[in-house]
């Protein structure tokens, strides 16, 4: 009897210790909760005492400089009444100097150096004024080009027009409006030319064509293949042709234009934007010839170069 009353209790005091344990562990996790949050508003008041020390701190800058500013001004005015002429400051020196009226006595107020250092400052200055304009003058020679050089002219002679055989031509992998042709321009081997000439110009009448190539611009990768000139095309919004050299007419074959002699470049420098500059003069006439200025593009001795339908249009 004893022993089970015995049992009985220390059952009892075991679900009360189980209960402490548990009440212990709850209070360890509100104290640690407590200490997080004590560690968040020490932070959060540090934080604002340093901003309340900052703007403090703004307002007496500002105050500062608006007392540094009157005593500038009242300064200037004594110097004023004293007979001192304001002298602006080269920008880059520290050096501030006054010069008096014939009647006052001279003397040279210095800001942070003597009068041997304000002359020093002022021929630093002038030299590098001198070679400011100095280099103004040789960027102005440069951008005027001398009478009769290339830059001056810039005209259709500057191009490399020239008749060339597309041999080849196929649909390009990466682009649905784009084709690439291989083309012989008479030269060891064909270029690689990229056209969007698709929704033109069906795929069977590329093959073995003959056409005008320009060949002097920069090549260009179009969409992964790089293209090495470009087909000469009437163009409107409507409807694109190629144009057609004469009839003889060989790949490698020179354009030319009458009044218009001279070599073209071996490349365009595309900064200079020479065939933007050109190509709003070349159109077709109403024979649908193609023309620079009224002026037919022409292979000597072989005849003119022309589009089959498209008469007073563009040409690109």
């Amino acid at each position: 009897m004893f022993l089970s009353r015995f049992l009985v209790k220390m059952a009892a005091n075991n679900a009360v210790l189980n209960r402490l344990e548990q009440k212990g562990a709850e209070a360890d996790q509100v104290i640690e909760y407590l200490k997080q949050q004590v560690a968040l508003l020490k932070e959060k008041a540090i934080l604002q005492a340093s901003l309340r020390e900052e703007k403090k701190l703004r307002v007496e800058n500002a105050k500062l400089k608006k007392e540094i500013e009157g005593l500038k001004q009242e300064l200037i005015q004594a110097e004023i009444r004293n007979g001192v002429k304001q002298v602006a400051v080269p920008s880059g020196t520290t050096v501030s100097t006054a010069s008096f009226s014939d009647d006052v006595p001279q003397h040279t107020t210095v800001a942070s150096s003597g009068s041997k250092d304000q002359v020093k400052g002022e021929d630093e200055d002038k030299k590098k004024k001198e070679k400011v304009e100095k280099k103004g003058e040789k960027k102005e020679k440069k951008q005027q080009p001398a009478a009769g050089s290339s830059d001056a002219r810039v005209d259709v002679s500057r191009l490399d027009l020239r008749v060339g055989c597309i041999i080849t031509a196929k649909k390009h992998p990466d682009a649905d409006s784009l084709y690439v042709e291989e083309v012989d321009v008479g030269e060891a081997s064909p270029r690689t030319v990229v056209s969007g000439l698709v929704k033109h110009v069906p795929l069977d009448q590329m093959q073995n064509r003959m056409a005008i190539l320009l060949c002097n611009l920069k090549p260009a990768k179009m969409r992964g293949v790089v293209s090495q000139a470009m087909v000469m095309c009437a163009s409107s919004p409507e409807k694109v042709e190629i144009l057609a050299p004469p009839p003889g007419a060989v790949p490698g074959d020179r354009i030319t234009f009458e009044g218009f002699p001279g070599d073209p470049e071996k490349e365009l420098n595309p900064k200079k934007k020479i065939w933007e500059q050109i190509q709003p003069d070349l159109h077709t006439n109403d024979q649908c010839v193609a023309t620079y200025k009224g002026v037919p593009f022409e292979v000597k001795g072989k005849g003119v170069c022309r589009a089959e339908t498209m008469a007073n249009s563009g040409i690109k």
